[in-house]
């Protein structure tokens, strides 16, 4: 589905990273994480060409059609209602008003915000905006969804519900997801694949880690997972690593 070769983004004179490798098959979910400023952000915006990167290739197996981004912040307009909002990318591919509003009322029911539709996004909590701004990718049927810690602005129980509830959904249409987060328990939780990039700048592939769960998926559940405690450990092995030389590791601390 995704094919990262070589790919080499700077701006100025030095590259933020160098040389990355990356994959994600068909119904894969991977992870990227790293230290602030190895240009994991980056990556997702050469995929999307929003990006010129310097040296290297991106390789989609789909059209642009079908690759949706979702950000960090909500990116909802504040002059249109939550139904508005998530038709709008329907419209501008073509569908007829009266169709893209009514399927747009369908995904925000299928989001628990039937009703919802003729609210504007000052109207709704920050968990309500953000269930508004994935259905509003999720309308456009993307096969490649590539994600910047879009929850890391929510409060841990919000997180944790709409985190489960994104990964069913994923999981039930086989959908391929790159993600970007600081949260090593989400990597570990949602993944397939995890990713490690070194401290920037020209930040490289540290690690590539296989997540030996099962799916489905639950939370919970995959917290508890025997794998998940060696994984974590070595994701924070890691990590410390690219950090000053005085950072203990897991091993050296008894965390992990």
């Amino acid at each position: 589905m995704l094919h990262v070769r070589g790919l080499t983004v700077g701006f100025g004179g030095e590259p933020v990273l160098e040389g990355i490798d990356l994959d994600a098959r068909a119904g894969e979910f991977v992870s990227m994480i790293g230290p602030s400023g190895s240009g994991k952000t980056s990556v997702l915006r050469a995929v999307t060409g929003l990006l010129r990167p310097q040296a290297g290739v991106v390789e989609l197996d789909v059209d642009a059609d079908h690759v949706a981004f979702l950000f960090q912040d909500d990116a909802l307009l504040p002059w249109r209602t939550a139904r508005q909002n998530v038709s709008l990318g329907m419209r501008i591919r073509g569908v007829p008003v009266g169709e893209a509003e009514v399927r747009a009322d369908e995904w925000l029911a299928s989001l628990g915000l039937a009703g919802f539709g003729e609210r504007y996004p000052r109207q709704l909590s920050g968990g309500q905006r953000k269930r508004v701004a994935i259905a509003q990718v999720l309308a456009l049927e993307p096969r490649l969804l590539l994600m910047d810690e879009p929850f890391a602005a929510l409060d841990a129980i919000v997180r944790a519900r709409l985190t489960e509830e994104l990964l069913a959904w994923v999981e039930r249409e086989h959908l391929t997801v790159l993600l970007v987060t600081h949260d090593l328990e989400e990597a570990i939780t949602v993944s397939d694949v995890v990713y490690v990039l070194s401290q920037g700048p020209r930040a490289t592939v540290k690690a590539r880690h296989e997540v030996a769960i099962e799916r489905p998926r639950h939370l919970l559940d995959s917290r508890r997972h025997p794998a998940f405690a060696p994984l974590m450990t070595r994701l924070w092995d890691d990590l410390a690593e690219e950090l000053s030389p005085g950072v203990h590791t897991a091993d050296d601390d008894g965390r992990g």
